[in-house]
């Protein structure tokens, strides 16, 4: 049995290193297709056609929460785009299959099917041919223009100095333009945010701002998606709203370049500059979305000036509320701002004001957390808070190091 279980390992396949996601443009059919056929590294281009390639960090909705495929010898999944419209080709390759194989085992082993499950999450509109998807990248390329409005562009530069465009369009799902880009669009965010899953295109309320790459080839205006967020708006009593921002994803291939920075920035400028909105708030925010967030927020207040009048801890409620009010961010990531700018101004672990800024947040911590709190005994209790504490002030440096 163990020589069977050893031999059956060999047809496992991590389904996330199996998933090669494309973007794919060119300005020719012949161009794409030789692309595609190319052995491509991570970016590749044949004859005027470009491929960016990468893998998604999440497959378990699709293949199970093990993330690994059995039955297959050289697989390769592939998701293809066309840059821009997200026109989609799916196909599925592999050296071997286990039932392919001639086994004298006894043990009957079927190999899992990749096909159907992804399938299900792609849009209904697939290219159902190379071909026919290469005359869609070819058309597109050129003809393809982001749903929705402009509402903003920013420039940014690549690691040969050249000057690059992206623009943002705001979009909502009355548009069906814009319903049928989504469909395109929501595969990705299974692919990239943990625990995500598809929302209600039906519900008005939902509004999405998409990034964009804006290129000149040949003189002629192409662009390639980047990422996008979708914001849903929330009553806000008593004739108000609330937006809360709901996915945001800036696809691997752009990240760390500054994209989520004028994104995130982009849509909290639109709450400011609108007196419909109470404030703007985030749905489980990921760890690296929360530095992105935090570095952004404290940017923007000191820039404003919002704690000329903050010395030192603690701050009244009031004074809270009256920032979170007028720069319409939530109640916590105000406080979690002011408590960075207190530890900004702060010289010394060893002075009194320091001492009033560990009582303050240890306070906000205790009241933030009281319910799992206050099931511990007295001692865990304060050891758990100071833990707490400590990580809080390590996060908040890291924050500061970086505006």
């Amino acid at each position: 049995m163990d020589s069977t279980l050893a031999a059956a390992s060999q047809w496992a396949t991590e389904s996330n290193a199996a998933v090669f996601i494309r973007l794919i443009s060119g300005e020719t059919e012949r161009g794409v297709i030789q692309a595609m056929s190319s052995e491509l590294s991570e970016e590749g281009d044949g004859e005027g056609a470009d491929v960016i390639e990468f893998h998604p960090e999440f497959t378990y909705p699709i293949y199970g929460e093990h993330e690994r495929i059995f039955g297959y010898k050289g697989l390769s999944i592939n998701i293809n785009y066309a840059a821009g419209s997200l026109a989609t080709y799916f196909n599925v390759h592999y050296s071997k299959r286990i039932e392919q194989m001639e086994s004298a085992s006894a043990v009957a082993l079927k190999a899992d099917d990749v096909d159907t499950p992804m399938r299900q999450i792609l849009a209904d509109s697939i290219c159902s041919t190379q071909s026919e998807f290469a005359q869609a990248v070819a058309r597109d390329t050129h003809m393809f223009r982001p749903p929705g409005r402009k509402v903003h562009e920013y420039s940014g530069r690549s690691s040969q100095t050249e000057q690059l465009r992206y623009e943002i369009y705001s979009s909502s799902f009355d548009n069906a333009e814009s319903a049928k880009y989504h469909e395109r669009v929501q595969a990705l965010v299974l692919f990239f945010i943990e625990g995500a899953q598809f929302i209600d295109t039906g519900d008005e309320r939902w509004h999405v701002h998409t990034v964009f790459e804006r290129l000149d080839l040949n003189g002629q205006t192409s662009y390639s998606l980047v990422g996008f967020s979708t914001v849903y708006n929330f009553y806000c009593w008593p004739d108000r709203k609330r937006a809360r921002i709901s996915q945001f994803l800036i696809l691997p291939p752009f990240q760390g370049q500054g994209h989520g920075s004028a994104l995130y920035a982009h849509i909290h400028a639109t709450v400011l500059a609108s007196s419909e909105y109470a404030d703007l708030s985030v749905e489980d925010p990921s760890e690296a979305f929360d530095d992105m967030r935090d570095r952004n927020d404290m940017r923007y207040l000191l820039k404003h000036n919002a704690f000329e009048h903050i010395k030192s801890a603690p701050v009244e409620q009031s004074v809270v509320e009256e920032l979170q009010q007028k720069h319409k961010l939530s109640r916590r990531q105000m406080t979690r701002c002011i408590e960075m700018a207190l530890l900004k101004t702060i010289m010394s672990e060893k002075s009194g004001e320091f001492g009033r800024f560990r009582l303050f947040v240890k306070r906000r911590i205790y009241a933030q957390n009281m319910d799992l709190l206050q099931a511990l005994d007295v001692d865990e209790r304060k050891q758990k808070v100071a833990d707490s504490f400590v990580s809080v002030v390590d996060g908040y440096r890291r924050v500061l190091s970086l505006i």
